[in-house]
Parts: C-alpha cells; structure tokens; sequence
C-alpha cells in the first residue's frame, strides 16, 4: 500500500507552497487587494489573510524588508 507523504516531509510540496506564497507576495506589492487574491485562489480572504505572517501586506506597500 502507498504511503501518503505529510506536506511537512514532502519537499516538492513545501516548496510549491513557498512559491506559492511568493506569488501572493509580488501581488500584493502591486498593489492588488488581498480580496482580489482569494478570489483568484478560490479561497475566503481570511485564509488568505492567516496564511501570511501578520503586517506583511502593510509591510510590502510600505515598502520594508520584514514586518515589525
């Protein structure tokens, strides 16, 4: 019987997420409203929103590094 992999273990899969979440990011650097976003991803813009670490959006337009 197949063994299902645990996203945790699965490589391939982390770093589609993380590319994923980089997408998102340069989005919302253009300026394109997280609930644009969601809608695009076929997802509530709360699980958007609890996706990425707080104050990054804020962060991005703003035009820092990091949140704080």
């Amino acid at each position: 019987m197949a063994k299902s992999k645990s996203k945790t273990t699965d490589p391939i899969l982390s770093e589609l997420v993380a590319i994923k979440q980089l997408l998102v990011v340069a989005l919302i650097r253009d300026g394109v409203k997280q609930r644009q976003i969601a809608a695009a991803l076929g997802i509530h813009e709360s699980r958007l929103s609890r996706a990425l670490p707080k104050g990054l959006g804020a962060a991005v337009k703003n035009g820092r590094e990091e949140p704080k």
